[in-house]
C-alpha cells in the first residue's frame, strides 16, 4: 500500500457507516436521468444510500449533476459532483461540508478511457482495466487500492434497469483515501453510462 497515511489538511475527516467494510456492493437503480443505488455490505445489509441531485431539466440539458451518498439516519456522507465543462470531464467528491476530498480527471487516450484521481492528502490513484466493462481496478503506484467487479443481479431487476457491482478495498488505507475510493467508483460509473448514452 503506497497510499501517506495522514489526513487531509483542514480537519480529521471522520468515521462514516461505511468505515471498517472491505467489501461493497453497489446495487444501482438508474433511471432515465437519475443514478439512484445502495450501497451494501456482503451480506445485503444496506449501508447507505445515494440519491441523484438538482433539476430534471438541468440533468436533460447537460447541466450540472450532483448525488448525495447519505448514511440510513440520513447524514451526508459524500457528494459526487459532475460539473457542466468544455472538453476533459471532471468530477468532484466533497465531504460533509463541503470539503473538499479528491478530483477525478478523464483524460484522452486512444481506444481505452484514461482517468487521473487526485485525493486531498496528495495520494494519486489511476484507473486500471475496463471502464466500458466495469471490470478494473484503482492503483496506487503499483499496489491495487481497490478492485471493482460488475455482478449479475438476475433477469427481473435487469429489466428494471438496475445494475451491480462488487468494491472490495484495501482495509490498509487511509480514511480519507476509502471515501476518495467510494466516490471516484461512482463519478466512474457516471462516466462510463455518459459514454453509453453517447453512442
Amino acid at each position: 500500500m503506497t497510499a501517506p497515511n495522514h489526513e487531509p489538511a483542514g480537519g480529521h475527516h471522520r468515521p462514516s457507516s461505511l468505515s471498517g467494510q472491505n467489501l461493497l456492493v453497489m446495487q444501482q437503480v438508474t433511471g432515465f436521468l437519475s443514478n439512484d443505488f445502495a450501497i451494501e455490505d456482503e451480506h445485503g445489509q444496506v449501508l447507505a444510500q445515494g440519491r441523484t441531485l438538482g433539476s430534471a431539466a438541468s440533468r436533460f440539458f447537460g447541466g450540472s449533476r450532483r448525488l448525495e451518498i447519505l448514511g440510513l439516519d440520513g447524514t451526508v456522507l459524500l457528494e459526487v459532483q459532475d460539473p457542466r465543462t468544455f472538453g476533459r470531464d471532471r468530477y468532484r467528491v466533497t465531504g460533509p461540508a463541503g470539503e473538499p476530498i479528491a478530483e477525478i480527471v478523464q483524460r484522452i487516450a486512444f481506444f481505452r478511457t484514461s482517468v487521473q484521481i487526485s485525493v486531498v492528502d496528495g495520494t494519486v490513484l489511476r484507473l486500471d482495466g475496463s471502464l466500458s466493462g466495469f471490470s478494473f481496478s484503482l492503483m496506487a503506484g503499483d499496489s491495487a487500492v481497490a478492485t471493482v467487479d460488475r455482478q449479475w443481479a438476475g433477469l427481473g431487476k435487469a429489466l428494471m434497469g438496475r445494475s451491480r457491482y462488487a468494491v472490495s478495498l484495501d482495509p490498509a488505507m487511509p480514511e480519507v483515501v476509502r471515501h476518495a475510493v467510494i466516490g471516484s467508483v461512482i463519478a466512474l460509473d457516471l462516466i462510463r453510462d455518459k459514454a453509453e448514452r453517447n453512442n
